[in-house]
């Protein structure tokens, strides 16, 4: 750990890694070197959140809400849901300081203690499993803050930790909520039922195209395109500054001395094998089969037979059979004890007699070995000396591109920044949508053109690493969705449009069924007029769902589940995926002696829930008593 620390100090390693930690105190609206008091957005009793902590909030939300619903979600599709995240991203800050306000009133303030030995529990901040004050403050002081802002951060999470779990203990469960539970999720019925397809009715759908057209218009937001962005940024090429990087000889050796493992070359052997698998515990019966065919291809490949050739023809391992059993050179720890001992005891051109191992019967034949050698320093130089300027070069390109970072958000323009340091813009007069990759930089990591495609217009980002180096973008417009010409999407809308009339078609048939066997008393009879075949569930359960039935989901589930033997046809039908169902509830009854098994894990989960919700009702009690003032709309 010692020498990743020294050879990584200033790069980027560090920074990622530290990332993972400071994260949460980021989307908190914790310290950040870009982050200035630009004005306001709202006021919770004496605390004013900021435009930069509330865009950083907002960010997320956006970025959660894509991973959920795809990347094709935008501020359209929020429009659409109907839902406000740009006051849910509000509403999130506000609440942080309420309950850190709740939390210091009430009194769980961390200790000093307390969080010390927090701070003491991440691994990044160890040296050789101790605690490193100067690498604590270094790696700090790399990302700009001070072990005193750290700190504060980390107590107030403390504090709120503390407050949730004070709150949530008056989460009780009671035997009722646990008895109400089980008969909900382990009652279990059965029914007679027949499913109607959309399929089985596309041949009776009118392909009308004024119909269709209207169809078009009515539903033309489907056929968008995806939002399109010209994203134009500055690249800081390792190669650039490679040739102005030195490496004393001074650097070489220490590296080779804190290194010396690395050099350090255990003996490998290298050999061919083939399998002929067997589980362990099959059956003797079956054991003796296997063996006794191993042993015959044995036989062949002892009598001088071409091994790889036995081993494509028999070989049953997937990794090497094609490769003729070629495993190339490993190392004994790399393989299973049983095969390891035969390998490294064999020598070149020799072949093993049957091997046993957890994978069945092996037959190794050994090519080559090479025995335990440590590099020598002047052997590996080079090689270090390479490595050593490569990571140089690589931290100065991150110094660089975190500088002019700095540089572009204060001036808000990356094209400005860039000519006043006589540094090259690309890609802003291409628009790219989230799959594309930026112009001239293949294979874009997806995370990162997510995130550039949650800023907003004019946003300058924070450093980005690619294969070739490190980015700094900007979005410099963004295209929303839009529809295309219906000539465009033709084929498209008419194999929707008679997907949805064959539905239409469908859940009538299902109706008009529904009613007769209303009438005719049940829907076997129903079905012999109609000629249809009625099918017979299972008994099943909504923890426990009929092998055909699985796909009963809300509002279908809750129709089943609420039928009655007095009332045992549902209202109306009922969807089962992409098909409408009718049924008739044959049966209904609760198997209590199953309650005593499941009566831990309900408890548990019941417990989990009132926690929640009593949290969720305690915070919203605390919200009312805070004094709130927002600054503008949003």
């Amino acid at each position: 750990m010692l020498q990743v620390f020294r050879k990584h100090a200033t790069s980027w390693l560090i920074k990622v890694a530290f990332f993972i930690i400071v994260v949460v105190f980021v989307f908190w609206g914790g310290y950040s070197y870009k982050t200035r008091q630009q004005g306001q957005v709202a006021r919770v009793g004496d605390h004013y959140i900021s435009n930069r902590e509330y865009e950083d909030s907002y960010r997320q939300l956006m970025e959660m809400y894509k991973r959920q619903f795809g990347p094709s979600f935008n501020e359209e599709t929020v429009k659409k849901l109907g839902v406000n995240i740009k006051q849910q991203a509000l509403d999130g800050l506000i609440e942080r300081y309420v309950m850190l306000d709740a939390a210091m009133k009430m009194g769980f303030v961390p200790t000093v203690t307390e969080i010390q030995q927090r701070v003491l529990s991440y691994p990044i901040f160890l040296n050789e499993g101790k605690f490193d004050r100067q690498r604590y403050t270094f790696i700090l002081r790399q990302n700009h803050m001070t072990p005193e802002v750290f700190e504060q951060q980390l107590g107030n999470d403390m504090a709120i930790q503390k407050l949730q779990a004070f709150v949530k203990r008056r989460a009780v469960v009671t035997e009722g909520d646990i008895l109400a539970d089980f008969q909900y999720n382990h009652a279990q019925i059965q029914l007679e039922y027949i499913p109607f397809s959309p399929k089985s009715y596309e041949d009776q759908v009118a392909m009308d195209e004024k119909a269709i057209q209207s169809f078009f218009q009515e539903k033309k937001d489907r056929y968008k395109g995806p939002e399109k962005r010209q994203i134009a940024y500055v690249l800081f090429s390792p190669e650039v500054y490679a040739r102005d990087v030195k490496i004393s000889d001074d650097e070489i050796r220490q590296y080779y001395d804190e290194n010396e493992a690395d050099f350090h070359e255990p003996p490998t052997v290298k050999a061919r094998h083939i399998l002929f698998a067997v589980k362990e515990g099959a059956p003797e019966e079956e054991v003796n089969k296997v063996k006794a065919e191993a042993q015959k291809v044995l036989d062949q490949a002892k009598q001088g037979k071409d091994f790889a050739e036995l081993a494509r023809e028999f070989s049953k391992d997937p990794g090497s059979a094609k490769q003729g059993g070629d495993l190339g050179y490993f190392r004994k720890e790399q393989m299973v004890g049983p095969f390891a001992e035969a390998a490294f005891a064999m020598k070149p051109g020799e072949i093993s007699d049957l091997v046993r191992s957890p994978y069945g019967f092996h037959v190794i034949k050994v090519e080559d070995t090479k025995p335990e050698k440590t590099v020598s320093f002047e052997e590996a130089r080079q090689k270090i000396e390479k490595e050593l300027k490569d990571q140089k070069a690589r931290d100065v390109a991150f110094n660089k591109a975190k500088d002019f970072s700095n540089a572009a958000y204060a001036q808000k323009d990356v094209g400005k920044a860039a000519q006043f340091q006589n540094l090259t813009v690309a890609g802003g007069d291409k628009w790219v949508v989230e799959k594309d990759s930026l112009p001239g930089l293949d294979d874009t990591p997806p995370a990162t053109m997510k995130k550039l495609f949650g800023f907003t217009e004019k946003e300058v980002s924070d450093v980005l690493e690619f294969a070739q180096g490190f980015v700094v973008a900007q979005v410099q417009g963004i295209q929303a969705p839009q529809v295309p010409a219906f000539e465009e999407v033709k084929d498209r809308v008419e194999k929707d449009f008679k997907m949805e009339q064959s539905r239409v078609l469908a859940k009538n048939k299902a109706s008009e069924f529904l009613e007769a066997a209303r009438k005719s008393g049940g829907i076997e009879s129903a079905a012999k007029e109609s000629k249809l075949d009625a099918r017979k569930s299972e008994w099943f359960s909504r923890s426990k769902p009929d092998k055909d039935l699985q796909l009963l989901r809300g509002e279908s589930m809750d129709a089943v589940f609420q039928a009655d033997v007095s009332k045992p046809f549902p209202g109306a039908p009922v969807e089962l995926g992409d098909r409408f169902v009718v049924f008739q509830l044959l049966g209904k009854k609760v198997p209590t002696d199953e309650l005593a098994n499941e009566r831990t894990a309900i408890e548990q989960k019941l417990g989990r829930q009132k926690e929640v919700s009593i949290w969720m009702s305690w915070l919203d009690q605390q919200r009312k008593k805070m004094e709130e003032e927002r600054f503008r709309e949003l």
